[in-house]
């Protein structure tokens, strides 16, 4: 089938479509736009981001020169260890080692061409063997989002919300081993009118993850507790996933699915809590098994490591800070403390220790021995916890947070190359389809660790863009 039988079924063409308006879609969109060719991007939500717009925004970064001004001793072949490890070894390395390479050169990026202001240092997430995360100022993706969109927009990006893919249309297989061609697109409209949408060059598919999808959840992750919420938005779901598996792409690590422990049962979806959990217990407080009123983790273990131990404790734990803990990670709780539904706080331990039924004294011995190993020793012999040089004791007021864990992220999806092309039988590439951000799988195997999926999203996201526009469909 040649260009112009292609074209003459469509009710549109452009040279390229992304699907999704993540940062994984408007990376794509503006790299391909930057070559000179023409782009629509389909979003079905009726304004653009997903789950970006909602995130932290927070990069994982090696070289920056916040790290070299605080000493921090970092390097591409330490990151890649901590995402193998993290991965339990499933991760694709050729993917990884592209992200890890690429991730200053991807903070550039957003500062210099893109104006994204982040903040003036730099965090340490859990299962990273030192800081190297990155945070806008705002902490919030939106910040990043909102940038992103200016410039798509600047270079003339098409952006088409309330637009839903239905198919992705491909040119027949030309043998059992051989994939299709992907020609175009399947839309409906805001109007609920079906168009097809050719393209010259290809399509990007950057729709992001299924957890918020309940049925395909299910069926590829069984083995996940029934009835645990999600932090993701609601139109997290897998239709995209589903029509490219349709149509001949592999798919890698589905059954792989992230459960987060810095959130709360006290609320649903995403909520306050990881901004004192995540932010400010990890790094600067404690974890507490209210049974015992002792400490039963290394508050900064990876996300799989927490959540594992957590559902073998089998009720939420505890999570504690203190003011200067709060200072420490730049993010003040008071304003959230209206109702003292979610965190809340105590002018003493005794108080908060009757508030979530956990033996006083247990409680106190815990917080001395934890004080001593911060002030004294600078070491944590209980559990190896990274102690911070700001770290300090803590001391009352104390904050608490009841925290269980909820699916955060979805490691599964379709397979790529480090070229963002999407590959079907055999590993062969599925001509005209690339890939970019949670809807493909590979990067993180068996655990992602905080602040890899932005990084992850732009610079896979820049890499299809570039990358798309040098197919011809002919």
């Amino acid at each position: 089938m040649n260009k112009t039988n292609i074209d003459a079924g469509m009710d549109i063409v452009t040279d390229v479509v992304i699907v999704g308006s993540g940062f994984a879609g408007l990376s794509a969109a503006i790299a391909a736009a930057q070559a000179g060719v023409s782009v629509i991007l389909v979003e079905k939500e009726a304004s653009c981001g997903g789950n970006s717009l909602v995130s932290g925004g927070a990069l994982t970064v090696v070289g920056s020169p916040i790290q070299t001004r605080e000493g921090i001793t970092d390097s591409f072949a330490l990151l890649k260890q901590d995402m193998l490890t993290a991965g339990r070894q499933l991760n694709n390395v050729a993917l990884v080692e592209t992200m890890v390479q690429e991730s200053y050169p991807t903070l550039q990026w957003l500062t210099e061409e893109l104006g994204v202001k982040f903040k003036d240092r730099v965090d340490q997430y859990g299962g990273h063997s030192v800081p190297r995360n990155h945070n806008p100022e705002t902490l919030s993706g939106s910040e990043i989002l909102t940038a992103m969109l200016t410039q798509a927009k600047s270079l003339g990006v098409e952006i088409r919300t309330q637009t839903r893919l239905i198919r992705l249309l491909t040119t027949p297989a030309q043998t059992n081993t051989t994939p299709p061609m992907v020609t175009g697109v399947v839309v409906k409209t805001p109007d609920r009118e079906i168009k097809q949408i050719g393209v010259n060059q290809g399509v990007v598919l950057a729709t992001g993850g299924f957890s918020g999808d309940r049925a395909f959840l299910q069926q590829q992750a069984p083995h996940l507790p029934t009835g645990l919420d999600h932090t993701n938005v609601p139109n997290a779901t897998a239709e995209a996933l589903i029509e490219a598996i349709r149509i001949g792409s592999q798919c890698v690590d589905l059954e792989q699915v992230q459960l987060v422990p810095w959130v709360s049962p006290d609320e649903t979806g995403y909520g306050i809590a990881p901004l004192f959990g995540s932010y400010t217990v990890l790094a600067y407080g404690l974890a507490i098994d209210p049974v015992t009123g002792k400490r039963f983790i290394n508050e900064l273990a990876d996300r799989k490591t927490w959540v594992d131990t957590l559902l073998t404790l089998g009720h939420p734990c505890i999570g504690i800070a203190d003011t200067a803990g709060m200072e420490n990670s730049g993010i003040d709780i008071e304003p959230y403390l209206a109702d003292q539904a979610v965190v809340k706080k105590f002018s003493t331990l005794s108080s908060l220790a009757a508030e979530y039924s956990i033996p006083d004294t247990a409680l106190q011995q815990t917080l001395d021995r934890y004080n001593y190993f911060v002030e004294q020793l600078h070491e944590d012999r209980d559990f190896g916890k990274s102690l911070r040089d700001q770290a300090k004791p803590l001391n009352p007021p104390f904050y608490g947070v009841r925290l269980w864990p909820k699916v955060h992220y979805t490691m599964g999806g379709v397979k790529i190359d480090a070229q963002a092309q999407v590959l079907g039988v055999g590993d062969l590439p599925i001509a005209g389809l690339y890939a970019a951000g949670e809807v493909t799988g590979g990067m993180h195997g068996a655990c992602r660790l905080g602040g890899c999926s932005i990084t992850e999203c732009i610079v896979f996201g820049r890499i299809a863009g570039q990358n798309v526009v040098k197919h011809s469909i002919t």
